[in-house]
């Protein structure tokens, strides 16, 4: 376990949910991807972000003002855990602690999860969108989602983080795992992601303009992972230099 230490910067009250999305790019950057469109499209507000000092060098910005990129946002009756860069790996399981820790303490009753798997079959037209759960309890909500559970396999990366301190914790999660792209962002699975949570949620997200606008959108978050990801490569480089004089 790393010993990164976390501040979450409040920035005013935090509305009383019982609903945490998290979004984070993983394959075909899917969970970043669906987290940006909800914000857009449902005009959520953020109201904290994530500060640690192992998180590499990087602010995004937005109309001229920069922002941390992992940040929380809130509306429409849910939390939303979004972040604009990858999470360096040894950071996975001290970020997600730290995430379910203050849902807890939010009295946080549902995390859902969004992130994307390797294709069965490359080339298919319909999406499959599979499910992880971290309690037995939770299965209720894959069946309302309609996904199907993973029975046997396994997952890596902060959603696998967040489900096993999900369970430990006694919090019902659901990862919604879609099938997508390895080799290029896929904000064609990131629709058929929403399209699954807007029935869940009962909520109206425009996932047409999603795909509509995938040429565009593709390029323009893949340079901003990348750039996050340089950033950390940077990092790690330096840290593995030998000083100059010992």
């Amino acid at each position: 376990m790393d010993r990164a230490n976390y501040e979450i910067l409040e920035h005013g009250d935090i509305p009383e949910v019982k609903v945490l999305v998290a979004g984070f790019p993983g394959l075909g950057l899917i969970g970043g991807i669906a987290s940006e469109q909800l914000i857009n499209t449902l005009s959520l507000e953020q109201v904290a972000s994530i500060s640690c000092e192992e998180f590499p060098p990087t602010a995004v910005i937005f109309d001229g003002i920069p922002r941390r990129p992992v940040r929380i946002f809130a509306g429409q009756g849910f939390l939303l855990v979004k972040s604009d860069m990858v999470i360096p790996s040894h950071l996975a399981n001290s970020l997600a602690k730290e995430i379910i820790d203050w849902s807890v303490e939010k009295d946080i009753e549902e995390v859902i999860i969004f992130d994307g798997i390797p294709e069965a079959e490359e080339g298919t037209e319909d999406t499959h969108i599979w499910g992880v759960i971290s309690t037995h309890s939770a299965a209720s909500h894959a069946e309302k989602l309609d996904i199907d559970i993973i029975k046997r396999g396994a997952i890596s990366g902060i959603s696998s983080s967040l489900l096993l301190y999900a369970h430990e914790n006694k919090v019902e999660a659901v990862a919604m795992l879609a099938e997508g792209s390895q080799n290029m962002p896929d904000p064609r699975a990131a629709a058929a992601l929403l399209d699954k949570f807007a029935d869940y949620m009962d909520l109206d997200i425009n996932t047409s303009a999603l795909i509509e606008s995938a040429e565009e959108l593709e390029s323009e978050y893949a340079r901003l992972v990348e750039q996050t990801q340089k950033a950390q490569n940077d990092m790690d480089l330096k840290s593995a230099q030998p000083p100059l004089y010992g």
